[in-house]
């Protein structure tokens, strides 16, 4: 059998399974009224073509299932867990439902799943990138589906996205160390492999810098935003000599697992040793002392992803396509002055 040169139509399908085009739709949408022998006619005819009834509908630009992907690295993440719930929230108010794949961080799994939700009957989706190389968008861009990158913004990717000013996040932390005193400042870094997390990196150091003082120390920890990888990190720190007096770590998470590591060697914060995080989750409130933090709404980052992907499938061209959300230090009770000398 020679191989097909374009994808199947529903009009194919139909030929092949001796039944109408309005009975193709009727089975692929659910519609009840069909015989069970027809049904498994159609789906079998659907099975042996290959055909991907999302791939007509978007042609057609028929959009009628209001439904949604959200693709998201990790979903135990406090940050994309706010973010979920608020993109639920924004999608549902606009009658639309959100289907979550939870990538765990896994390149492999993250294109299995985007695989399959572009199979499936979904107008759009938005994402939060495992990696920063993100070959799978290709797929999306050969379906013509929209999407819209959130947080974590793949190399090369030029679409509609909405992310933190990650490297003003860095110098606003270093900013405020620095007006309170300190001169030996050190990092405790997300993954060097994500972008944001280089460039809150890249901020932080590039301050220190215009203001003159040593190189900052970074200590990558495990790699990871976990506050086990915090904890390691702050250990590390602390065997510099001489340690240094203020820390910013680029995730709450971190800086919590930092606080731990300098209440167990002895140390006191901020009386010691200050320290600054990045997010504003609901527990650095609550950390003793509470936690100065930078923030980053992650509901209002999903809920401005949302808005935009809406406006893009109803066609009202969005007036910028590329949302920068704006950080906020917020100054608790974990930074301080350095201690006298």
């Amino acid at each position: 059998m020679a191989a097909r040169s374009e994808a199947p139509t529903m009009k194919v399908v139909a030929q092949r399974a001796n039944v109408s085009v309005q009975t193709v739709s009727a089975v692929i949408n659910g519609k009840p009224g069909i015989t069970e022998p027809t049904r498994v006619r159609v789906l079998e005819a659907i099975r042996e073509l290959g055909y991907r009834p999302y791939s007509i509908a978007r042609s057609l630009r028929t959009r009628e299932t209001h439904t949604i992907a959200l693709v998201v690295s990790e979903i135990a993440n406090p940050g994309f867990a706010t973010m979920a719930s608020a993109a639920e929230d924004c999608a549902h108010s606009f009658g639309y439902s959100v289907v979550l794949y939870n990538t765990h961080d896994d390149i492999e799994r993250e294109q299995a799943y985007i695989k399959t939700a572009t199979e499936r009957w979904i107008d759009g989706m938005l994402f939060v990138s495992a990696e920063d190389h993100m070959t799978s968008l290709n797929r999306l861009k050969e379906l013509g589906i929209p999407s819209v990158a959130m947080d974590r913004i793949p190399e090369g990717y030029e679409g509609p996205s909405v992310t933190l000013d990650n490297t003003k996040a860095g110098r606003i932390a270093a900013r405020h160390l620095i007006d309170l005193g300190h001169r030996r400042l050190a990092h405790i870094s997300g993954p060097k492999r994500l972008r944001l997390a280089r460039e809150r990196a890249l901020g932080f150091e590039q301050t220190i810098a215009e203001y003159g003082l040593p190189d900052a120390v970074t200590s990558e920890g495990e790699g990871t935003w976990a506050c086990q990888s915090g904890y390691t990190a702050a250990r590390q720190l602390l065997s510099c000599r001489p340690i240094p007096t203020a820390i910013f770590a680029a995730n709450d998470r971190s800086a919590i697992g930092a606080m731990l590591a300098l209440h167990e060697a002895g140390l006191r914060v901020p009386h010691d040793i200050s320290i600054v995080g990045l997010d504003d989750f609901e527990v650095a409130a609550f950390q003793i002392p509470p936690l100065t933090t930078v923030r980053q709404s992650f509901a209002d980052m999903a809920t401005q992803a949302v808005q935009l992907l809406l406006a893009i499938l109803a066609d009202n061209e969005p007036a910028q396509t590329t949302i920068i959300i704006e950080p906020t230090l917020i100054v608790r009770q974990s930074t301080a002055p350095p201690p006298r000398v």
